[in-house]
């Protein structure tokens, strides 16, 4: 395959020929190799009903039709060469049928209330987390499922968390799944004059396996886990001791830092949050180049700066994964001048989208403590 994009377009039926009317999310997975390497690329090529035409990457293509209405459906592999198109293809919904995951604990009582969801999968993850319906005693239904194999997730306060792969769901009916109580993790969270910080935020953003050269990663991009009290202590109920886990302690000032082997069943964790970092923002210049987006918070739109901050852990395993936290920053309008402050400055690894430019700062510039300042000319692009 020749670098580049192709076409492929079809049509969207359902099992008696007619055209589906439903909303249906299409999602591609596309692989080129040459005799020396192999580069991939999936995506999300958008919502459609009864056509789609879409323009792919060249490479073996499979696309995957995901809707609420029907089990999902798969076309590929394709040969998508570039600058070319591959017309009247056609993919057939059909309604499948459900499936019952039945959560139990060790006593054998049904665990209500948990938080279960799960995706489709055959060479490639298709569509957005799928919630089923709880049904009674802790039953909880996907609708609408076939052979494509279902990974499904299932979360609750106090055990340990689950995750399936369900092979060939829709010969199962009812899936049974004992959950392991969990051993819960204690600690406090301090400032550096050993003073308690209440409500401070414990933030996952990864997981490894806890055994000795054992691979296997899953990564979050800051799921909250947990929350000090008033003395600053965490009790956290739903860890595994199959896992280390790593992430960000946040307080509701903003001071942050990084927590690294965190796993269930320690007690007397005691982390301490460094003093606070704040990034001072002058803008000046043509303001009308950076554009609005809405701030749910807000409730209207702003022009905004966006404040990348990337850092890496050093894992059990021996390897280092990259991780990045950012935050977005609403910009009072103004003709020439704008001021902003950004609270949690916390990494060596700093970028700032503003309007067309990328400023990146240089991390001697930084190397000490205290707060930050840059005033930037929207203008001539100088720092």
């Amino acid at each position: 395959y020749e670098e580049g994009t192709g076409r492929v377009k079809g049509k969207i039926l359902l099992e008696d020929g007619s055209p589906n009317t439903s909303e249906v999310s299409v999602h591609y997975h596309s692989e080129r190799r040459t005799k020396n390497s192999s580069s991939s690329r999936s995506g999300n090529g958008g919502k459609v009903t009864d056509t789609f035409d879409l323009e792919i990457s060249s490479g073996d293509l499979e696309l995957m039709f995901v809707s609420s209405d029907y089990a999902p459906a798969w076309l590929g592999p394709i040969e998508n060469h570039a600058d070319r198109v591959v017309e009247d293809l056609v993919v057939v919904l059909n309604p499948g049928v459900p499936l019952d995951i039945s959560i139990i604990n060790q006593d054998g009582n049904p665990v209500n209330d948990a938080n279960v969801y799960g995706y489709p999968y055959r060479n490639f993850a298709g569509g957005s987390h799928r919630k089923p319906e709880a049904l009674e005693q802790g039953v909880y239904r996907f609708e609408n499922v076939n052979e494509a194999t279902y990974k499904v997730c299932v979360e609750a306060g106090g055990y340990e968390p689950a995750e399936l792969n369900l092979e060939h769901p829709e010969a199962i009916g009812t899936y049974e799944l004992e959950l392991t109580r969990a051993e819960p993790a204690t600690g406090t969270v301090i400032d550096v004059e050993n003073q308690p910080i209440a409500n401070a935020k414990i933030l996952l953003y990864m997981r490894e396996k806890a055994e000795k050269n054992s691979s296997g990663t899953h990564s979050w991009m800051g799921k909250e886990i947990g929350r000090t009290d008033a003395q600053g202590k965490f009790e956290l109920t739903e860890l595994s001791k199959q896992f280390n886990y790593y992430g960000v302690l946040e307080a509701p000032d903003k001071r942050r830092t990084l927590f690294t082997n965190l796993t269930a069943g320690l007690s007397g964790i005691v982390y301490e949050l460094p003093p606070l970092r704040s990034l001072h923002v002058t803008l000046r210049g043509n303001l009308t180049q950076i554009k609005d987006r809405y701030f749910r918070e807000l409730k209207e739109r702003h022009p905004y700066v966006k404040v990348d901050q990337r850092f890496k852990y050093e894992t059990n395993q021996g390897g280092t994964h990259g991780e990045l936290i950012y935050d977005y920053l609403p910009i009072e309008k103004s003709d020439s001048e704008a001021t902003i402050v950004y609270p949690g400055i916390f990494t060596n690894k700093i970028e700032i989208q503003i309007g067309p430019y990328r400023v990146e700062f240089n991390p001697n510039d930084y190397a000490e403590t205290g707060d930050l300042s840059l005033e930037f000319n929207l203008d001539t692009g100088e720092k």
